[in-house]
């Protein structure tokens, strides 16, 4: 695995000194024998993937190529593994990779960042024969992605599809900030060029600040939906946002044996989104439930007022003779307040029983 480079040539096909050498001569011939031995060493050596072994179940996320200095060398292990168990960066064909060995068997650690481009960076040819319409996979397409835009001390997580994560500053006073985005857009007056974050074109955005966007247009200056954010503040920014909490069924064992089965209750999974204090959360009115609630709200007051009135219309009288309308008999009045007390107590009944109103997502 590891390779050595010879430097020079040897050139002492004899010992050049004369029986009684000087101590010029002397020093000359030892010169010549340790620059003959000089050695550039390498631990590790590129490699040119060739194919790579996806949802395999034993080699997941290897790679099969040929060694760039030595293509003659055999793959120790039959495979080249990744060299880090919970960190996949999985390579195109066509990009050479750094190998090691351990134990006699190869592990590559990273890409090779030929092209200081973050979509591909794939060089078929090196080792092997040249293509010049290279596939760099079976589904994987080249596309026109850039890097992101840097600033100093930062420390960003950029994928090959136009995604990043920026653990970064504000540029002015060094506070913090993370910023996570996919679908990078790029305008077209920013050709060639990298490319900064920018939560109002991006496909979707997640900014987490300490004190708020830059605002300092003579270093930078970033707004949302048009307006200056300061403070402590969380940005989202898509065509749409979704929030849902999961129900978690409780497990039982049965026979001694671990099994899913679910237990008759549930655990439900508060959202809770407020702003100071806890006690001031509200239970969020479900959009459907009321609607369909005020529309039979509405038939029971037209129904029962109508029912009330016909109860206390009979009591309506016009006595003979009596000019001005009818009179109203004794106990029509206290008929009609009697029907509508039973409306109202019938509606607050059916209010506090409607389902109008969530459990579990709560907000002020």
């Amino acid at each position: 695995m590891s390779w050595r480079k010879k430097l020079t040539k040897d050139l002492t096909t004899s010992v050049p000194l004369n029986r009684l050498a000087t101590p010029e001569q002397i020093s000359s011939y030892i010169k010549k024998i340790v620059n003959a031995a000089q050695y550039d060493y390498n631990e590790t050596e590129a490699f040119e993937v060739s194919k790579v072994l996806l949802n395999d179940e034993i080699n997941n996320g290897a790679v099969l190529g040929t060694f760039i200095n030595e293509p003659s060398q055999p793959i120790l292990g039959g495979v080249v593994l990744p060299l880090m168990p919970n960190i996949s960066n999985i390579p195109l064909i066509g990009e050479h990779v750094v190998v090691v060995e351990y134990n006699g068997q190869h592990y590559y650690t990273s890409i090779i960042n030929r092209k200081n481009n973050p979509n591909e960076n794939s060089i078929p040819g090196a080792a092997v024969s040249y293509d010049d319409n290279p596939k760099y996979g079976k589904t994987f397409e080249r596309k026109d992605i850039r890097r992101v835009e840097v600033r100093e001390g930062e420390v960003v997580y950029e994928g090959r599809f136009g995604q990043s994560i920026k653990l970064g500053c504000d540029h002015i006073d060094n506070l913090p900030m993370i910023k996570i985005r996919v679908g990078q857009q790029t305008p077209p007056e920013q050709k060639g060029a990298v490319v900064k974050e920018n939560i109002e074109r991006d496909g979707s955005s997640i900014y987490l600040l300490d004190n708020g966007l830059p605002f300092n247009a003579d270093i930078d200056e970033e707004k949302f939906d048009g307006e200056q954010i300061t403070g402590k503040k969380i940005l989202i920014k898509s065509n749409g946002i979704f929030i849902s909490g999961r129900d978690n069924l409780k497990f039982r064992a049965v026979n001694n044996i671990n099994v899913n089965t679910p237990v008759l209750d549930i655990i439900s999974t508060d959202i809770k989104l407020g702003s100071v204090e806890s006690t001031e959360l509200q239970p969020v009115v479900k959009g459907d439930q009321l609607k369909e609630f005020l529309e039979k709200m509405i038939d029971d007051i037209v129904d029962g007022v109508d029912a009330a009135y016909g109860k206390s219309s009979g009591l309506y009288i016009s006595p003979p003779g009596v000019q001005g309308g009818p009179c109203v008999a004794t106990g029509a009045s206290t008929t009609f307040k009697i029907e509508m007390t039973g409306l109202k107590t019938s509606l607050k009944v059916k209010l506090n029983g409607s389902g109008i109103l969530s459990k579990n997502v709560k907000t002020v």
